[in-house]
């Protein structure tokens, strides 16, 4: 598991990027502020996507450069 969720000090909740130990983004937007149930979708889409599905696979936009 690449992507984990996790709840900030503001009772917000983001996406982490566990390799970089960053927060993911998704085009061009750190995934940050989201609601428990959106953080834990978009992770969960990221984790499937990891091996590559083509375009939509949200590994490529989930690095932080």
């Amino acid at each position: 598991m690449r992507f984990a969720v996790m709840q900030d000090p503001c009772d917000d909740w983001l996406v982490c990027d566990l390799v970089c130990d960053l927060p993911a983004e998704m085009d061009g937007r750190p995934l940050i502020g989201l609601t428990r149930a959106e953080a834990e979708q978009l992770a969960d889409r990221a984790n499937a996507g990891i091996g590559g599905q083509g375009d939509n696979s949200p590994v490529r936009f989930a690095s932080v450069a």
